[in-house]
């Protein structure tokens, strides 16, 4: 009797113990990427609770987006060509908040040193993401005849660089920060848009709606925002948690942090700027058709 009352007890608490993860919020993040950076930083601080959310790590934003989908991850912070992706398909994926901005650019190689000698180059991109639009939109308004050669993860055009098989390629933030003793920086696209989404916080609404976490979700909203506000509070602490998370010199982190902004809305500019970079993503062949606003933003209503 003693025997079937213990395992009873065992498999209440499984179950029960079971129950409660299954309610922890599961959260996507490309670990190369300092899109993260609150969020990591908050946790390290301790203001946010490590029992509610589960952080899973990525080396690619397709990655994200193919976990999200399958729902294996709850939510994401993610490049927005992603989530049109997945929208323009059915998918319950969808935008929360945009997040990150301004960590894009183009490294090349040494010798070169401005945007009129890519002509003709070999430009290393990542398929279908921020950077490839990003870096359409900007040729075509600088008439620049390209090669594109497209890698899956940013370690692959890395390596492609180092071993001189592209002559340029478009990175973000640290990454571009880190290979500046050996490359050029040609061009920062905040220049010709300032404060633009790179990375939204993107969601599985089924995977939210159905397994009863739309309140950790909102938890999550709330601790993004305040964390935003801790990171900026305290420089020095954020720049000796970036130096260490990323293995970055100072310098290095001075420069990242300088072209790096978070703030979490969905505001009608962003959105503007996300839809003409699905309008390339388009004509790319990326998409077969461009989903509608509600599709997209949570706060979107149908029409």
């Amino acid at each position: 009797m003693q025997k079937l009352c213990l395992v009873f007890l065992v498999v209440i608490f499984a179950l029960t113990a079971c129950s409660t993860r299954t309610q922890d919020l599961r959260i996507g993040i490309i670990s190369s990427s300092i899109n993260h950076l609150p969020l990591s930083y908050a946790i390290e601080r301790g203001e946010i609770p490590t029992d509610k959310y589960r952080l899973i790590k990525f080396s690619s934003g397709w990655e994200v987006q193919e976990a999200m989908i399958s729902g294996s991850i709850d939510v994401a912070i993610m490049p927005f060509t992603y989530v049109w992706n997945a929208a323009s398909k059915g998918y319950p994926i969808s935008t929360v908040s945009f997040f990150e901005r301004e960590t894009d650019a183009v490294i090349a190689q040494a010798e070169i040193k401005n945007v009129s000698q890519l002509n003709g180059k070999k430009i290393g991109l990542l398929r279908a993401s921020t950077l490839d639009v990003l870096w359409q939109d900007y040729a075509a308004s600088n008439k620049i005849d390209f090669q594109g050669i497209y890698f899956r993860s940013p370690n692959e055009a890395i390596a492609a660089l180092d071993r001189k098989e592209i002559e340029a390629a478009v990175l973000y933030v640290p990454l571009v920060n880190k290979l500046l003793n050996k490359y050029s920086l040609i061009h920062w696209f905040s220049d010709e848009y300032p404060f633009h989404p790179c990375c939204d916080l993107a969601t599985n609404t089924v995977n939210v709606n159905t397994n009863n976490k739309r309140k950790a979700l909102d938890m999550l909203i709330l601790d993004l925002q305040k964390a935003i506000v801790t990171m900026n509070n305290d420089p020095e602490r954020l720049m000796a948690f970036t130096a260490s998370t990323y293995g970055m010199t100072a310098e290095e982190c001075r420069e990242a942090l300088k072209h790096t902004r978070f703030r979490m809305d969905l505001d009608v500019s962003g959105m503007e700027f996300q839809r003409r970079m699905t309008e390339i993503s388009k004509l790319s062949g990326y998409l077969e058709r461009i989903p509608a606003d509600y599709e997209v933003y949570q706060t979107i209503k149908k029409k």
